[in-house]
């Protein structure tokens, strides 16, 4: 059922892409201000809200023809605006902020429907909002079938370590290999983030999937797990005891 509904989604957003890419006309100016703001977000850069955001933030959740690029921005931004909330601890502004971001990537979705950070946005602002894991798998799905290896996998890898055990096998499966890419592409601080957390209760099953990847990556793993006072077999690394060497 859930394959089905994955190929369905994935046809319509064929014919919507291609409708998209003749339709519509870019406002340049505001569409690289947001983008800019967005790249900043995921970068982890500072974000303060202000007057001019929110107002662009609106106006491209509502314009008629929607810019793709411009209302994905949109998305994100609301996703830190959300976190912003949180942090403050007024649960009020918390849930305000939680219904804007679900509107948001909703609307961002029907127009961007092949961004798999835009679904996973949905999935996890859902679960946010009380929803069941089991209800949302559909959107988790499809975040690793169109983005299985974007650079903001980083984001992704710690919330569904974190639910491995409730995955069915192929989600299960998807986050054995993401964690795999994330070593593989040098993001070792980010490897070691998500074993530190949730993920350490899997950490063999994480690690097992190593052995292809560059030595000199998995050393490094090893170096960094070791700093943290972690100690766990990686595929292909001799006990510390057992190294003649330093490093």
């Amino acid at each position: 059922m859930a394959n089905a509904v994955g190929r369905s989604i994935l046809l319509l957003m064929a014919f919507v892409s291609a409708g998209w890419s003749l339709l519509f006309l870019f406002n340049s100016t505001q569409d690289v201000q947001l983008s800019n703001i967005a790249n900043a977000v995921l970068s982890g850069t500072s974000f303060r809200r202000n007057p001019i955001a929110e107002t662009a933030l609106a106006a491209a959740e509502n314009r008629a023809v929607c810019n793709p690029r411009e209302i994905r921005a949109a998305a994100i931004i609301r996703l830190r605006l959300y976190d912003m909330a949180v942090d403050s601890l007024d649960a009020r502004l918390a849930n305000e902020q939680l219904n804007s971001l679900r509107s948001s990537v909703r609307k961002a979705l029907s127009c961007v429907p092949s961004d798999g950070l835009l679904w996973f946005i949905a999935y996890w602002s859902a679960i946010n909002q009380g929803g069941l894991v089991s209800e949302h798998l559909d959107e988790l799905r499809m975040s690793y079938q169109l983005a299985p290896y974007e650079g903001w996998i980083a984001l992704r890898s710690p919330y569904v370590v974190a639910i491995y055990d409730v995955l069915p096998p192929d989600l299960q499966e998807s986050a054995r290999k993401e964690f795999v890419a994330m070593v593989r592409t040098g993001l070792i601080r980010d490897a070691v983030k998500v074993l530190k957390g949730a993920g350490w209760r899997h950490h063999d099953v994480l690690l097992a999937g190593l052995a292809t990847v560059r030595l000199d990556f998995r050393l490094q793993l090893d170096r960094s797990l070791r700093a943290e006072g972690l100690i766990a077999e990686i595929p292909g690394v001799e006990p510390r005891e057992s190294r003649p060497w330093r490093y």
